[in-house]
């Protein structure tokens, strides 16, 4: 009785489990955008809803990228985690000269079914002329709770000025669901 008991409990837990990991799956998108003619770079970080996430074509031509992409997952019949991340580096050559924007996840749990670990973000780092103007800089540095998420990065060639724009994570979760 004690061994029914158990395998029971074992499999109310994987169900909930399972349920939490298919709830938390996000889709996110990174956008870069140079635009020499009005000398700025724009880094955007937003949520795709349920529908379009799966089937989205992130393209490096478009300047479209997910997370996702950027890291290397092991399966095994114990566990699923990632083991590897690679890096996106851009240049944008602008009034004030060449600035580089890399783009790499933000991995908040390598283990992908303990707490958060179906979430993913990504960080970003800009560099002019070869001297870091920001380092690396989560657009999201948190998985859940209600800190900021950064949204729009605007660099400006003319000032080097560096522009964030963050919002409640309340409000950047809803963007997702409210395009269905």
């Amino acid at each position: 009785m004690c061994n029914l008991i158990r395998l029971v409990l074992s499999f109310v837990a994987a169900m909930h489990a399972t349920s939490v990991i298919a709830g938390d799956v996000n889709y996110p998108l990174v956008t870069y955008k140079c635009n020499v003619e009005d000398d700025i770079i724009t880094l955007t970080n937003s949520l795709l809803s349920e529908e379009e996430g799966p089937g989205f074509k992130y393209s490096d031509e478009d300047g479209t990228y997910s997370p996702w992409n950027l890291v290397e997952i092991e399966r095994s019949s114990s566990r699923t985690r990632i083991v590897r991340t690679k890096k996106i580096t851009r240049t944008c050559k602008l009034s004030t000269g060449e600035y580089t924007v890399t783009l790499e996840p933000k991995v908040f749990n390598r283990n992908m079914s303990g707490t958060c670990g179906a979430t993913i973000s990504s960080s970003f780092t800009i560099s002019h002329d070869g001297y870091h103007i920001k380092g690396r800089t989560p657009f999201e540095d948190y998985c859940r709770g209600n800190s900021p998420v950064i949204t729009r990065v605007t660099v400006f060639g003319k000032t080097e000025e560096v522009k964030i724009k963050r919002i409640p994570r309340f409000k950047f979760t809803g963007m997702a669901t409210s395009s269905k």
